[in-house]
């Protein structure tokens, strides 16, 4: 390590040295080497959390999964009236939060049960689209 004797010349021409600025720098430097020195350590650790997200989320997504295909089928084994009040009811709010100038966010946490709703509607088994809207003969 090279040290520098730091000088500036005052109005009368003589010289002081910065002993103080210097031990402060070599006092940086040294700091800096020791955080410097735990970087593997930390390191190590961020790739060990992350192995342990890895392996836990294979099984968190097929609980999320397992749980909105549950709601989704106790959803379509209601009538079709409830599923179209309950749609409605959030469009309703949805609208109402938007017009009352709520944020994107709470508006759309407001519309979302009508697109769950829609789905369960949509994707029940042994039903056509038809079957909603029945055409007269």
């Amino acid at each position: 390590m090279t040290t520098m004797d730091v000088t500036v010349e005052t109005d009368d021409g003589d010289q002081e040295s910065f002993e103080g600025a210097r031990a402060a720098i070599d006092h940086a430097r040294t700091e800096a080497s020791k955080a410097i020195g735990h970087v593997p350590e930390i390191a190590g650790e961020a790739r060990h959390r992350a192995e342990q997200v890895a392996e836990a989320l294979p099984g968190a997504f097929d609980s999320v999964r397992a749980g909105a295909e549950s709601g989704v089928t106790r959803l379509q084994t209601m009538p079709d009236s409830a599923l179209r009040l309950l749609a409605a009811a959030s469009l309703g709010l949805g609208a109402g939060l938007r017009i009352a100038g709520a944020p994107r966010l709470v508006t759309l946490a407001g519309l979302a049960p009508a697109s769950v709703l829609g789905f369960a509607i949509v994707s029940r088994p042994h039903r056509s689209h038809h079957a909603l809207h029945p055409v007269a003969p």
